[in-house]
């Protein structure tokens, strides 16, 4: 498992190379269908548990990740993981589902996204908002930036929706991670940000051929 600095055009966002280790994450994933369930944010598929092992695994990342994004180890005081699968059709998205999005309007949660797929499946953008020029979310242009936005998709929302891509009427895509098996993407989750999912994702056999990462959050005790 090794750190990259190589997201040479966004200073946030990390990535790391868990290839050697991601084929055991890949074969623990459940292909029962009843032990993935809807998620309780806007995510467009399903959640399942991760097996227990994988925290220590992630506790790992996270550790490697304290220099460059620059808070202490022993300052992460809670993390929550689940494999994520995307199952939902283009046409069914709401409008929120459309448009880039921030986790909390907090800077002390780190998010990560696993890929246990390829780059058939799309990745991960990362948005400055055009008519604000805001990228991060904090508690001091929170209000701004939602007050802009829910006037705006109101007049800019697709007769077919569909998942965003690196053009929007409303944002700009700053940087894109492409999919990689094994490869962890790393960022404050107060980015605006988005997966970039194919209008039509290639078929899967069964739920661990799909566009399958694991998604994590880590909060810190205090803001950095």
């Amino acid at each position: 498992m090794q750190y990259q600095n190589n997201s040479t055009n966004h200073a946030l966002v990390k990535t790391i190379d868990a290839s050697t280790d991601s084929k055991k994450w890949l074969k623990t994933a459940s292909n029962y269908r009843p032990d993935w369930v809807l998620p309780t944010n806007s995510y467009p598929g399903l959640w399942a548990k991760v097996h227990n092992d994988y925290f220590a695994f992630i506790k790992n990342v996270i550790d490697a990740l304290s220099t460059p994004f620059n808070y202490s180890a022993n300052n992460v005081k809670r993390v929550s993981c689940n494999y994520a699968l995307v199952t939902q059709e283009p046409s069914s998205l709401q409008p929120f589902q459309t448009i880039p999005h921030f986790d909390l309007p907090k800077d002390n949660q780190i998010a990560l996204v696993h890929y246990l797929c390829d780059a058939q499946f799309g990745g991960t953008g990362f948005y400055s908002h055009k008519s604000t020029g805001i990228n991060r979310v904090s508690r001091h242009n929170h209000d701004d930036y939602i007050h802009s936005i829910k006037k705006e998709i109101d007049t800019h929302t697709a007769q077919s929706p569909q998942y965003i891509t690196h053009t929007h009427p409303l944002f700009v895509r700053e940087h894109y991670e492409a999919a990689q098996f094994g490869k962890i993407v790393a960022y404050p989750g107060n980015l605006l940000h988005s997966a970039c999912i194919p209008q039509q994702l290639p078929k899967a056999n069964d739920l661990r051929s799909g566009r399958l990462t694991i998604t994590t959050f880590a909060t810190l005790g205090e803001d950095i």
